[in-house]
């Protein structure tokens, strides 16, 4: 009888960790977000310099190795206090790798760290070691990355992964991960805007195509692999149906990064309940098997669909009944047409009182405007 417990045991071992672990990654925002809620432009000129030269050691063996800059660099905050541990000081290691590394080991009280000639060879070894040992060379989710490394024990537990996934969506870290060779310069130079917006502020930019060619100065994506490139995902500010203040995910355009995060907190200090939220979401547009949506392309959001319809027609009694704390109109119009959205309630033949988009009008996937 002991021994069919015993293999009764390990079979729900077996079966329940994968599933908390999966829990703890992509579990509710609002528990996932409890710990450090950091904005980005918060950022000490020390913790800038840390993540621009990390991001640059990332990038040295992106080529060899494929690992996420963003994983890199939430595990390098963490594991180095941003770079100020003894370890991280005495030793360049940046991840709390155990052992002897490329300049022997340094010894402490909790154990033998790698040690190594520069921060650059910690970033290198731990890349080498994310893509060799754990498989992850080529994963460009980094929820999954962090569920292989706590089923393969780099983690500490639930709690970990939470650690890593805040940091890496409070400080916009996903903005690293395919700079382009201009963003890479910047970085180096260490030009590069955190709030992934490094040519201004967005609004009122002109027409529809100078528009197009700031967001995609190569061409309109024609596939969602190629549109990831210009993605990020972000932290943004909101009250929840019941007005508790928290803090959601949303994958949109890199640089309108800042400008929707900046819209989010405004609609939240007016008290308004963006509860329900979209943005990138590559698909057909709406009535169409065709032609994309402009979701597709991470520069159109919509907020609380079931109060704020889309509807074939010029009005809509749910819209017009919807309590005001869910209601989009005049004051949080207002805020999105400042940032240089524009509002689907205000199209002619047909309403659409939940989104907002940068361009006005569909895109061709793959032209060059």
């Amino acid at each position: 009888m002991k021994k069919y417990r015993k293999y009764a045991i390990k079979i729900i071992i077996f079966f329940l960790v994968p599933l908390i672990i999966i829990a703890a990654v992509s579990g509710d925002d609002e528990d996932n977000n409890s710990g450090n809620t950091s904005n980005i432009q918060n950022l000490s000129a020390e913790q800038y310099e840390f993540i621009m030269s990390v991001t640059e050691y990332s990038y040295e063996y992106k080529s060899i190795y494929q690992v996420l800059t963003s994983v890199t660099l939430a595990q390098a905050i963490e594991e180095s206090g941003w770079g100020t541990s003894s370890i991280a000081k005495n030793a360049n290691n940046l991840f709390g790798m155990k052992g002897k590394g490329t300049a022997g080991s340094y010894v402490t009280s909790s154990g033998r760290w790698q040690k190594f000639n520069s921060k650059k060879e910690s970033v290198e070894a731990y890349s080498k070691l994310i893509s060799e040992k754990y498989h992850c060379k080529g994963v460009q989710d980094y929820t999954e990355v962090l569920i292989v490394l706590a089923k393969g024990g780099y983690c500490e537990g639930s709690g970990y992964t939470n650690k890593i996934k805040n940091h890496i969506e409070s400080y916009n870290l996903t903005v690293f991960d395919n700079l382009t060779s201009e963003e890479l310069e910047q970085v180096k130079k260490r030009t590069f805007s955190m709030s992934g917006n490094s040519s201004g502020e967005p609004a009122n930019m002109g027409t529809k195509n100078e528009r197009v060619r700031w967001l995609f100065p190569d061409g309109v994506p024609s596939s969602e692999k190629e549109c990831r490139k210009y993605l990020t995902t972000i932290s943004v500010e909101i009250l929840d149906k019941n007005g508790r203040a928290k803090n959601v995910s949303l994958t949109c355009h890199k640089k309108l990064a800042g400008s929707i995060q900046s819209a989010y907190r405004e609609m939240k200090e007016k008290g308004f309940r963006a509860y329900d939220n979209g943005c990138f979401n590559w698909r057909a547009m709406t009535g169409s098997t065709k032609t994309m949506s402009n979701h597709s392309f991470g520069f159109a959001v919509d907020i609380n669909p079931a109060f704020n319809p889309y509807v074939k027609g010029t009005s809509s009694s749910v819209w017009n009944n919807a309590p005001s704390y869910y209601k989009i109109d005049g004051a949080i119009v207002a805020i999105w047409k400042k940032y240089g959205f524009y509002w689907g309630g205000d199209y002619k033949n047909i309403k659409d009182y939940m989104h907002f988009e940068y361009v006005e009008g569909s895109l061709v996937a793959g032209k060059k405007y």
